[in-house]
């Protein structure tokens, strides 16, 4: 369980500049269609709330890249809500693990920012985002809400941890510009359910198409589900939300094995294994190496405010 979160007060943000080196194009025997919303093997959440509540940016500070918000510096906490309801925190890419700490990843520029050390937990396993900007993570079989503003976090009242539930991967999949209060989770014995935020109301859907299923699950937006399964090859699938039956599965060319995590941004995936970073371009059904990140990755997530598209270039 979390402890107390810390004083509302937001320290100043370090932003981390990792320049990620491009590598070699290899190609993908089948596609990678994944988007993700946690990691593979360690968890971590915030605010005092349950439900709603905006998140924090801490964008590209002095020596920093990324985007700038706001604020001398580029650093701001909370931040107006767009057209879509969904504040600047809730655009970006987050990833945690390695010394339980939380980062923003921007892809166009492959910026790392760091935002803090999560105070009430330890060894996050998996990781998503609302539209709100908020962070929720597993550790310990339990979920947490953390902030993207600081990373302080409490365990979220609803969920009561149990046995079938000891790790497991969860992403929201919702299409509308609501509050979405529907986490989908994937247990390690393939069992999916549905988990209400609000009520605590944890419904099964049924068993997916594979078993020993480490790995992370996330969603682009359009309400379909797809997860990465964490093999020496690494398999990708697409699975209904309705009924967890398998709408497709394809392998990919990648090293896998490892701490995995797996996100989508600007219409692109992005697949951690531990530090390296893969970009998979699902039209061009392409994967390239782009870097590392400066920590071992055990969790990833965006919420489905994130771009669909790359952006345009000029």
């Amino acid at each position: 369980m979390g402890k107390s979160a810390r004083s509302s007060v937001v320290p100043a943000a370090t932003t981390l500049r990792f320049s990620l080196l491009s590598a070699g194009v290899f190609s993908v025997a089948a596609m990678l269609a994944g988007v993700a919303c946690g990691g593979s093997k360690d968890g971590s959440g915030f605010d005092k709330t349950d439900g709603g509540g905006g998140g924090g940016l801490l964008g590209g500070g002095e020596g920093g890249g990324g985007p700038n918000f706001g604020g001398e510096g580029g650093n701001t906490t909370g931040g107006d809500a767009g057209a879509d309801g969904c504040p600047p925190s809730a655009t970006l890419v987050y990833v945690t693990g390695q010394g339980d700490k939380l980062y923003s990843f921007y892809p166009p520029d492959q910026t790392f920012t760091l935002i803090g050390k999560f105070d009430c937990l330890t060894n996050p396993t998996h990781m998503t985002v609302d539209r709100q900007g908020n962070a929720w993570v597993v550790a310990g079989g339990q979920i947490y809400k953390a902030s993207t503003a600081d990373a302080t976090c409490t365990a979220a009242s609803t969920w009561k941890p149990n046995g079938n539930y000891s790790d497991f991967s969860l992403t929201f999949i919702g299409i509308t510009n609501t509050v979405d209060n529907t986490l989908f989770v994937l247990n390690n014995s393939s069992k999916l359910s549905s988990f209400d935020i609000g009520s605590g109301a944890l419904t099964p859907i049924g068993n997916v198409g594979t078993s020993a299923t480490l790995g992370d699950m996330t969603s682009n937006g359009d309400g379909t589900l797809y997860f990465l399964k964490d093999v020496s090859t690494p398999v990708l699938y697409d699975f209904s939300a309705a009924d967890a039956s398998t709408v497709s599965s394809n392998s990919i060319q990648a090293t896998g094995g490892g701490s995995q995590a797996l996100a989508f941004w600007g219409g692109r995936f992005y697949a951690f294994e531990n530090s390296d970073i893969n970009e998979y371009d699902p039209m061009m059904k392409t994967t390239k190496s782009i870097g590392t990140a400066p920590l071992s990755v055990t969790g990833a997530g965006q919420s489905t405010c994130v771009p669909k598209v790359p952006p345009t270039t000029k």
